[in-house]
């Protein structure tokens, strides 16, 4: 066994934790996000703030990278999620597309190309896998991904539609955004106040 088989519990919690941590801004703080991407990025801040702030394995940069990707993918490069969606050696493997894989219809197709939060969060799991696991190379960590990202999208799609609070996202939230040992984290983020 072995393998990027060895993320498959990961790929769930990640999902929920970080849409947890969507869900706290967007209802407590979005007066202070001029846009998706400093939103997005605060995100990534806070699901990966050991990797950030403890570890320094992922910077700032690295995370508002990822959001940018997610928000204005047209105008960069495309985020991980749309990379494998996109590459013709997937077919080598026998994976059927990605998006056919978790829906449909072509209206659901076309919701769940442009769906920045998931976008997002698949890009970040990559990023952290990577963190995570460095015996293993970008490709095939993108690739355990792309296999389980209907996964993502599921866990993603139950958080929001369960999630009311929880004492320890809410408290963890509130620090990065309230606590003057985060101010220049949110300076360097753009939050507004």
């Amino acid at each position: 066994m072995g393998g990027p088989s060895l993320f498959k519990s990961n790929f769930t919690r990640i999902a929920e934790n970080t849409t947890k941590y969507y869900l706290e801004l967007t209802r407590s703080y979005s007066n202070r996000f001029s846009d998706g991407v400093t939103l997005l990025a605060t995100v990534g801040i806070l699901d990966a703030q050991i990797y950030v702030f403890v570890e320094h394995s992922i910077s700032l940069e690295t995370i508002i990278g990822i959001a940018k990707q997610a928000v204005l993918k047209e105008e960069l490069e495309p985020t991980s999620y749309q990379k494998m969606a996109s590459q013709a050696f997937l077919k080598r493997f026998r994976a059927k597309s990605l998006i056919d894989k978790i829906v449909s219809s072509s209206e659901e197709k076309d919701e769940l190309e442009k769906d920045t939060l998931f976008n997002f969060i698949f890009s970040l799991e990559v990023e952290i896998f990577t963190v995570d696991s460095p015996e293993f190379n970008r490709s095939a960590i993108e690739l355990a991904c792309y296999d389980k990202a209907n996964t993502i999208f599921k866990a993603i799609q139950k958080t929001k539609e369960r999630y009311n609070s929880e004492a320890a996202f809410a408290l963890a939230t509130a620090n990065l955004m309230d606590s003057p040992k985060f101010e220049i984290t949110r300076k360097q983020l753009g939050i507004r106040g």
